[in-house]
């Protein structure tokens, strides 16, 4: 088009400039007659309207200018700018209205205005270029090349598009094919649906997982069928989580060809925000993660190893270090260069030295570490793995020698070379002392055998004397309980006839009595009586010490002998006001016993306790089992301590054994009771509360039996047996 401007107006050159797209500046396009010479370049803002090139293409004018007006650098002498619309479009720059026209001052320029008919064809166009034309034109001339512009300025824009379009569509093509190049040879599946969940596109790695063809065997097809659904699951949970499409997730499928589980993370994203994108298009990214997750499995396995390791470590570090903060001997780690690198506070006190300006510390510490480092020196180099050997050392803080016997052995390494020394030092003080001593005592055995030799010949002497003694003094304790027993009715029958004759004094027999000799007699009774009872106990002891207390047995009914006693104990209850009861399952009980027995231990036991109540009362009971009676005195008395009770069944011996005591007798009254008890075969024992009352309990056998004389039982309890022999 411009050649044949160019031709028709006799110009020699010619140049197209055009508007790019989008509209921001005009650009040469194409030019003519500069063979051999530089086109100049051509870029002028729209904006400019000071340029009169700008001002012909924006109002659709013709402009000619002379040349003395330079124009982008085009060293034209005169020149016609013939402009050229296209199409309207949006975003196109507006045409300048005639007022607008009016306001450009162009020097050197005139513009080419034409009638209100041609005017008229500006509608539906845009500016489109200018054709700068080396050459003056005239009106009529200008008229046919302006109406020949017009009409070929939209024809060349539809071929500039079309041109346009074939190129953005081979770059679209260029681009696609890179595009599926670039996504199939991704290892990752790569899958693009639409909003009816229907598969768009997806890569070769997809289709091997997703895709099946007619010549896959039966178990291909189930496993893509297999990931088909399971994909179509996940699709369907992340549609439901609204907001979360583009999170990470984790879907299961099955390998086609192998037949093994892989694990993959679901990367998913929206694809309505994308220009040119159908809405509701999501793409999924699926990224192999099943090495990476049996390496992380395998990782966390390894750490959790190493965490249990390291707890392990710090809990051997910690017992070590208890042990050396707790062993008392010193105990240090040398490298393999002698050098200390570890020791406890017991080898610190031999081998740190102080802060403070001690010299004698100072030089006994060196002395030690020399002495130290000595050992270890020629222990190292020695082919030994263990060595042991006694040193002196000295106690820096008091300076006393200290004899040590040191125990090193050494640590290897897997090549079997020594990686440190581990030394104990055992204080060898004592041991030192122990042999001194030894020879003291060897030396003082020596004398005291010759001592023992002397001293045994004297205690074997002393010996015989003493055997000698021990039986005469049997024979006289035998002595004196059978002249005892032999000369009971020589004791009582004086005491007993002056017992008979005050009483029959005191009954008148041999006159009238004044009132002092009343008392009198009344004094002596009750002493003849006491001094009776109390010789009777000691001639009852030495009978059964002397084995001369008969046994009669015989079936004796217990509720008589109950009855008996009770009577003889009632003037003693009511004389000191006590409450007094008697608890019987039966009266026809039977015992084959000794009547006379029985009644000397239950007289005596209550006996005791009316002695010993001044308030309250006595109780009685009686109970049975299969093969023992059980008898329980109970009182409301002073009661015994607990430090008492296995004193008071010895003979002789009371509670309070002072001269002011207040109960007097002889002591001899419960031992006589437990001989008895002893002698028909049952036991006796007591229960006492101090200040609150005692119990005494006898259990007697229900048939008692003889025993030899000359093998007395003697129990020897005073605590209740146990459960099994009651």
């Amino acid at each position: 088009m411009i050649a044949q401007f160019a031709d028709i107006l006799g110009a020699r050159r010619a140049v197209a400039i055009t508007l790019d797209s989008p509209p921001r500046r005009f650009l040469g396009t194409a030019s003519v007659g500069f063979e051999g010479e530089p086109v100049p370049p051509i870029v002028i803002p729209v904006e400019d309207l000071s340029n009169p090139i700008v001002v012909s293409a924006l109002s659709l004018h013709a402009v000619s200018c002379d040349g003395i007006t330079p124009t982008a650098g085009f060293p034209f002498s005169e020149w016609t700018a013939i402009p050229f619309p296209q199409p309207q479009y949006r975003g196109a720059p507006q045409l300048l209205s005639e007022a607008e026209l009016d306001l450009v001052q162009l020097e050197g320029c005139e513009v080419r205005r034409r009638s209100v008919l041609d005017r008229r064809r500006r509608l539906g166009h845009a500016p489109g270029g200018v054709v700068l034309i080396e050459a003056s034109v005239d009106d009529d001339m200008l008229g046919a090349v302006m109406h020949a512009a017009s009409l070929a300025g939209p024809v060349l824009s539809r071929m500039s598009a079309v041109e346009e379009f074939r190129l953005s569509t081979t770059r679209l093509d260029q681009q696609r094919e890179m595009l599926t190049a670039i996504v199939n040879s991704l290892p990752d599946p790569i899958v693009i649906i639409n909003k009816s969940h229907d598969i768009v596109v997806q890569n070769k790695r997809a289709e091997h997982l997703l895709s099946a063809g007619d010549n896959d065997s039966e178990g291909r097809r189930r496993a893509v069928e297999i990931n088909n659904l399971l994909f179509t699951s996940h699709l369907s949970k992340a549609a439901m989580a609204a907001g979360e499409t583009a999170g990470g997730r984790e879907l299961n499928l099955v390998d086609p060809d192998e037949g093994t589980d892989l694990l993959f993370e679901v990367l998913t994203h929206e694809l309505g925000g994308v220009e040119g994108s159908q809405a509701g298009s999501i793409v999924s990214v699926l990224r192999d993660v099943t090495d990476l997750r049996r390496a992380a499995n395998e990782l966390e396995r390894q750490v959790q190893r190493v965490r249990l390791a390291e707890i392990d470590a710090k809990r051997e570090r910690d017992r070590l270090n208890l042990i050396l903060e707790n062993v008392a001997d010193p105990i240090l780690v040398t490298d393999d260069r002698s050098n200390i690198i570890l020791m406890n506070k017991e080898a610190e006190q031999l081998f740190e030295a102080d802060d403070s300006v001690n010299w004698e510390r100072a030089a006994m510490v060196q002395a030690n570490d020399t002495k130290f480092t000595t050992f270890i020196a020629d222990f190292t180099i020695s082919p030994s793995l263990a060595r042991r050997e006694q040193m002196k050392l000295h106690i820096p803080d008091t300076g006393v020698e200290l004899p040590v016997e040191v125990v090193s052995g050494k640590i290897l390494n897997r090549r079997g070379e020594p990686l440190a020394i581990v030394s104990v030092l055992h204080d060898l003080t004592e041991q030192v002392e122990n042999e001194r001593l030894y020879d003291e005592l060897k030396t003082f055995s020596t004398q005291l055998e010759d001592r023992i030799r002397a001293a045994t010949a004297d205690l074997a002497e002393q010996n015989t004397r003493l055997q000698w003694q021990s039986r005469e003094l049997e024979k006289a304790n035998r002595l004196k309980s059978e002249f005892l027993a032999s000369m009971s009715h020589e004791l009582r029958t004086p005491i007993n006839a002056l017992i008979g004759y005050a009483s029959l004094m005191l009954d008148r027999i041999y006159g009238d009595l004044t009132p002092r000799q009343e008392e009198g007699l009344n004094r002596i009774q009750g002493a003849a009586q006491h001094l009776l009872a109390l010789i009777n106990d000691i001639l009852d002891l030495a009978k059964i010490e002397a084995g001369r207390m008969p046994l009669h047995l015989e079936d004796v009914t217990v509720g008589d002998i109950v009855t008996e006693i009770s009577q003889q104990i009632e003037p003693l209850v009511k004389k000191k006001s006590l409450t007094f009861s008697v608890e019987l399952p039966s009266r026809d009980l039977t015992l084959h016993t000794d009547r006379t027995k029985v009644k000397q231990i239950l007289l005596n036991l209550l006996s005791n306790a009316v002695k010993f109540t001044h308030h309250g009362g006595i109780w009685v009971t009686v109970s049975k089992d299969e093969e023992d009676l059980r008898f329980d005195v109970r009182d409301t008395g002073i009661g015994i301590r607990e430090t008492d009770l296995e004193s008071i069944w010895e003979d002789f011996r009371q509670v309070d054994q002072s001269r002011t005591r207040e109960f007097g007798g002889t002591g001899l009254g419960l031992s006589i009771t437990r001989k008895l008890v002893d002698a028909l075969g049952g036991y006796v024992f007591a229960q006492s509360v101090f200040g609150k009352g005692s119990t005494f309990t006898v259990v007697l056998p229900i048939r008692s039996i003889i025993r030899p004389e000359d093998s007395p039982r003697i129990v020897d309890e005073v605590h209740p047996p146990s459960p099994a022999k009651r």
